[in-house]
């Protein structure tokens, strides 16, 4: 899927909790729900909000890291989890991720 349809997918996913919405931000758009940032998309890939206290789960499921640089080239970790394969075709599982992704939204300051 690319960028579009990939926020088609989760808005149609996510329409049973609420509408999300979407705003451009870097080479991506990030998804909110509710105001909150939960989700960020760049181009194929859909990266979820995480925070200390859901690592773990991300970890269980084998999801990556949202890796970037600063501009001295020092790689840095953002709070973003790579979404596992099942949200990309099941609904429930979507909607399972975008869970975690909005509770640790919610927990934590907003990033990107």
């Amino acid at each position: 899927m690319n960028e579009e349809q990939l926020i088609s997918w989760v808005r149609k996913c996510i329409q049973p909790i609420g509408p999300i919405s979407t705003r451009p931000i870097m080479q991506g758009q990030a998804i909110y729900l509710e105001g909150v940032l939960f989700a960020y998309v760049a181009g194929e890939q859909l990266w979820f909000r995480t925070d200390d206290e859901s690592d773990l789960v991300w970890d269980a499921a084998g999801s990556e890291w949202l890796r970037g640089a600063k501009k001295d080239g020092t790689p840095t970790y953002e709070p973003y989890r790579s979404a596992p394969e099942s949200a990309y075709t099941d609904e429930k599982e979507m909607r399972k991720w975008a869970k975690q992704g909005m509770a640790a939204g919610r927990r934590g300051k907003t990033k990107l």
